[in-house]
This record gives structure tokens, sequence and C-alpha cells, in this order.
């Protein structure tokens, strides 16, 4: 007789095993191999750990596996590699990924390749390399027909079905088109109450157009027209940021800036969105404005190339002062050059000590006189990469404008300096200044220029500068002053004199402007004021004229004469003082070159010189003796007729001492007469 407790055991054999699998069996007809394997696989707690620590749950719901599209099946038909005669056995399984792989390769037993690309998306799918495999879409035991599982789910949940994937879409360019979404996203975005097809028009359940397009901004062009459905122009025109947007060439579609399918409000968005990030939402596309002249301005900012600059951590209203996540205003140049002056005018607001000695420059001097090439901050310094001055920037930012005079440079002593990486070597702020900068050509700011390094330069010409066989300090001074240090430094350098004209009072010179007010004439006429005989050429009678009339109507003036090198480029081209010039005969001699090209010269404010041809005979000339001071160059400028006069004075001083003893000689008889007469009545 069978024991009360064997009883037990096949009374809760039937109870947990047989009347489940009788109970999934009236649902549907599933065939006896799957009963047999259903019976284990009821367990919720059968699971398999992999090789790479994931663990595969083994349990099948056997209601729903009854109720799928493959319910007669048999287990085997798709495990081919299981069968009751080898199961349970140990296998071997990476990860979940190569499971589903290797288990969705037996799906093309009944459904080849053939047969799938008659369905567009599945044409497409298959064609890809990170393709989702069958059962991840369409899932293992609980498929359905594709009719009844369409009719129970959503659009958006139909979509995702294969979109939550990481898909890509290769384009005509061959950039690759991302069509993965990230579901959590759409929901929170606020188009997450919308179905896919609002959006995607074309697409739904039932219909999967099959599209193909350029490149990426074809697409995201496309796909933005649908916007336009709800968001229409003149809705967008009413936020001055979209309404600035709309008119700029080359505008960013919507989904470039506001994303596509994680799309937040803007009132939510600007409270977590910093400042910069808010305005590089649109400014890291390639934006452009149309000014008036018909250019485009780039709108387009590199956020990498503003992290790197010293502005990085400040905001851009820092500069782009009224902008903000709340005001966007729309503004209009007239040129990108007028633009770029504006945006300079900016940077005094934090560097008013660097602003004040630009105000005094010959840069700002240009701009205000009309020559709009004429540097600005920004020029220099950059607008969106300002980093941090070092002893190079000089010569990168000078090099925008003045490159002619680089390759010159470069060959000086003071380029090679700069090219063996010699500490302190001179670049172009240390002779002309960096914000203040001014002009030293022809002026005797170039001696106190040079002597700003070589401080012990008048010390070293004293010992070898002197008038032989006096020797007297004062020499060398006197040739510093008059004679500019490239006159004998520099090499292959055509060399003139340059009368320039000072007032007597301040020591300055005399502003090109005040001479034109004075004489009543504009810069045009000025020529025809002084060359009275219009040959082209000052001469000393047309120079002494000028000074009278000058001096006539209350100034105070004189011209200083100065040699100096003919071209500022020449100025740049300093050599080793080993080549210098020291013979004493190159100037003081009656043919010296040096002394065949003269000019006058005419400082503006600002330190621009005006340029007049004069003739040789000015620095000699007798008209030039109360005009001209501080310039005498023995054996090369001298004045003929205080020359001739000092011929007279020399031979009468002579004369009178000779004439005297001869007189005395002749005379010496009858003095000695009337001192023996005189004697007598004594």
């Amino acid at each position: 007789m069978m024991s009360k407790r064997k009883k037990i055991l096949i009374a809760l054999f039937f109870v947990f095993l047989i009347i489940p699998v009788y109970s999934i069996m009236a649902k549907g007809a599933l065939s006896p191999d799957a009963q047999m394997c259903i019976g284990c696989h009821l367990n919720k707690n059968l699971t398999k750990t992999l090789e790479n620590k994931e663990v595969l749950s083994l349990y099948i719901n056997g209601d729903e596996f009854a109720s799928s599209v493959h319910n007669p099946f048999s287990c085997a038909g798709c495990h081919t590699d299981i069968s009751m005669a080898n199961h349970p056995r140990v296998k071997k399984i990476n990860s979940k990924k190569e499971y589903t792989a290797n288990a969705s390769k037996v799906c093309s037993m009944c459904h080849p390749n053939e047969m799938l690309k008659k369905k567009p998306m599945h044409g497409y799918l298959i064609t890809q390399t990170k393709a989702p495999s069958c059962s991840e879409c369409h899932g293992a035991h609980y498929i359905k027909r594709i009719a009844e599982w369409k009719t129970r789910i959503s659009d958006n949940q139909y979509c995702l079905t294969c979109h939550k994937y990481d898909l890509s879409m290769k384009l005509s360019s061959g950039e690759l088109l991302p069509l993965s979404v990230n579901e959590s996203l759409l929901k929170n975005s606020v188009h997450g109450n919308f179905p896919c097809s609002v959006c995607h028009t074309g697409f739904s359940k039932t219909a999967h157009p099959f599209r193909t397009f350029k490149n990426k901004k074809e697409f995201t062009a496309t796909v933005s027209k649908s916007c336009t459905m709800c968001h229409t122009d003149a809705q967008l025109k009413k936020k001055p940021i979209h309404a600035s947007v709309i008119t700029i060439a080359k505008a960013p579609t919507c989904v470039e800036c506001h994303g596509s399918h994680s799309i937040k409000r803007m009132s939510e968005l600007k409270a977590v969105v910093k400042e910069n990030q808010h305005c590089l939402t649109c400014h890291k596309h390639k934006l452009t404005m149309s000014l008036k002249n018909g250019e485009s301005l780039p709108l387009t900012v590199d956020e990498s190339v503003i992290m790197k600059s010293v502005h990085g951590k400040l905001p851009c209203s820092a500069c782009h002062a009224g902008f903000s996540k709340t005001d966007h205003p729309k503004r209009v140049f007239d040129s990108k050059r007028h633009y770029s002056i504006a945006a300079s005018d900016i940077c005094k607001k934090c560097h008013q000590d660097a602003n004040t000695l630009y105000e005094e420059s010959i840069h700002l001097s240009q701009l205000k006189s009309g020559n709009l090439k004429s540097s600005t901050c920004t020029d220099c310094h950059g607008s969106h990469s300002v980093t941090k001055v070092t002893p190079d920037l000089g010569l990168v930012s000078c090099n925008k404008c003045h490159g002619e005079i680089d390759s010159i440079y470069k060959t000086s002593v003071h380029g090679e300096a700069i090219t063996k990486g010699k500490e302190n070597a001179p670049t172009c702020s240390s002779c002309h200044s960096s914000h203040d900068v001014k002009i030293t050509a022809r002026t005797t700011k170039m001696r106190d220029t040079c002597l700003k390094c070589h401080k012990d330069a008048e010390g070293l010409h004293k010992k070898w500068l002197y008038n032989p066989p006096i020797r007297t300090s004062t020499f060398a001074g006197l040739h510093l002053d008059s004679v500019s240090c490239a006159t004998c430094h520099t090499t292959d350098a055509k060399r003139g004199v340059y009368l320039s004209l000072y007032d007597k009072k301040t020591g300055k010179p005399f502003p090109e402007e005040e001479v034109l007010k004075l004489l009543g004439t504009d810069a045009a006429g000025l020529i025809k004021k002084i060359d009275t005989n219009g040959d082209g050429s000052i001469d000393g009678k047309e120079l002494w004229d000028m000074v009278r009339q000058l001096n006539g109507k209350g100034a105070n003036v004189t011209f200083i004469g100065r040699m100096d090198v003919q071209k500022g480029t020449e100025a740049h081209q300093i050599a080793v003082k080993t080549k210098a010039i020291k013979e004493c005969e190159q100037c003081h001699r009656a043919d010296s070159s040096y002394f065949k090209n003269v000019s006058i010269v005419l400082f503006k404010a600002d330190g621009m010189p005006t340029v007049f041809n004069a003739k040789q005979e000015v620095i000699g000339s007798v008209y030039s003796i109360l005009p001209v001071s501080k310039f005498y160059a023995l054996g090369s400028s001298n004045v003929r007729l205080l020359d001739y006069l000092f011929i007279i004075a020399l031979i009468g001083g002579v004369a009178v001492p000779i004439g005297h003893i001869t007189l005395r000689i002749i005379t010496s008889p009858l003095r000695h007469l009337r001192k023996m007469g005189k004697g007598g009545k004594k």
C-alpha cells in the first residue's frame, strides 16, 4: 500500500505542476515538449548567473506564452541546442546581449531576410551594424501577431520598440544621424504627452516611410518645419531673441537650439541654465548677421576658446551689456569695422588705466580722424580669445597691421635676440609702448627710447666721440640730440636731414593744425603758402618767411634740425654695434651724401608727420641762421656768410697785433727822440 507520505507528495505535485499546466493548456494549445519545459520554468526564482555577472531570469509566464503566436511550437523549435535528453545541463553564456543575439539567429529559419526586406523598416534594420536583435524588439516567449500587438500599445510605445536602441542612419555626406530616443527625457519634456506622429508627420503604427537626407543640416531643417504648425513666425517675432534669429542669415533651425526630444519650457530652462550656456544654445551654431553695407558678421562663439581666455569665468553680459537670459535687443551696425570699434569701447569699463593710455595713442587719434583701420582693443587682444599678455604678444598683434616690418625686424640685432630667446629682448612695445603708442621717428623721443635699455650709451660714446685735440663730454650729448641712433646703427639705409617745427616755449613740436590756423589755409593749400615760387621745394628764403609769418601772428617757433633714416622700416634694421658708423668724415665733409636729402617736417597733434621737400642749401643758407637752431655740422652745414665773416674776423684778429708791432718798430726813433727831448729839459 502507498504510504501516507507518498500520497501527500503526489497531491502536492498535482496541485503545483499538473493543475497550472492544465490551466495553461486550456487557454491555448501547447506542445507536449513545451508543457514539460514550463513545468520547471514557471518558477520565478529560476535564474542563471552569466560570465559577466549579469543575472538572466529563466522564468516564463505560462499564460502569456500560451497566448503568443508561437504557442503551438515546441521549445526545441527555437532552442535548437536543447532537448529533453540533454537538459538540464551547464551552458556557458557571456552576457545578455550575446544570449539574445544568438537566440535571435534562429528566427531566420522561419523569417528569412528576403521576407523581412519586404517591410521597409526591417529591410533598413538588416543593414545596421548596431541594430537590435529580433527578440529585443519583439520579445521571445510572448510574441503577438503584429495586428493584435499594435492595437494594445500606444504610438510612442510602438516607436520606442526600436528607437530606444542605439540606432543610426548614414547620410549622403557620410555623417551618422542618431535615431535613438531616450524615453525618460521624452516623457519629461514639454512635448512628453504628444504622440510621435505629431512632429514626425507621415509616421504611424501602420506607416513607416524610409527617408534619406544629404546631411544633418538638411535633416534638422526638415524636422524643424513641423514646429511651425504650432509656433508660427508671428508668435516667434513677439520674442526679441526669436525676432533677431528669424532675420539672421544661416540661422540655426529650431531643433539645433531647443533640441528635439528633450525640449523644456523656457521658464524652466532659464531657471536652471547658467547665462553663458543660455547664450551658447544659439551662438554655438553658425550664425551670421547682415550689416548695412552688405557684409555678414559671424555670430558663432567657440565655447572652448572662451573657457581658455582670461574672461572664461565672466558671464556674457559682462561685456555684452544689455543682453541677458530675459533680454536680447536687436542691434544694427554699418559694417564689421564699426561693430569691432563699438565692441572695443566696452573694454574701458574694467580696464580704465589702459584706456587712459590708449586715449593718448596714435591709434585712437587716427581712428578719430577717420582712419577706421587704426587699431582698437579687439584688434590686438581679440574678443572671445583674450589671453594673458606675453612678451611675444606685441609681435603677433602688431604684425596684423605692420607685417611689412616683421621680416626687417627679424634680421636686426633685436630680432635675433628674440629668436635666440634672450631674456628682456625688445619687442614692439618695448620701443613704441603698448597702449599709448607714439611715433618716435624724426623726433627726440627715439633717443630717450633707446636709452631706456641702453642706459650707459651716452657714457660709452663720450670715450671716443670728441673733437680733437679738444676732449669734452658735451660732444657726445650734442650728437645724441641731433642724430638719431638709427642713423649710425643701421646698414644700407638712406639718411637725411629733417628740420622740424618746434614751439620755443613748450619745447614740443608746434602742431600742424595751429600752423594751418595761423596761415589761414588747409592741409591741401599749405604747400602753396610755404612754397611761394611753386617749384615743389622749399628754399632758405621761404623757410625764413614761414617762421616770420607765424611769429608775427603770436607764435614763438623755431626749426630744430635732426639727422635720421628716411624710412620708418629702416629704423628697425638696427645692426650689431661693430657695424655702426664711426667715421667722422661720413658727415663732416662738404660732399657728404647724408646732407643731400633735406626735408621740412610738421607734426600733427597726434604725432603723425607731414614731410615737405626742401633744397639742400637750406641748412647752409644765411636765411637759416635765425629760423634753424640746434643744428650745425662742421664741414657740411656751414653757413657761407658766417665762414666769410669768421675768416675776416680771423684775419682782422691777426692783423691788429702785427700792425701794432710794425707801427711800434717804425715809430721807435720818434719815441726815442721824444724821450731825449724830455731829458734835455731836465
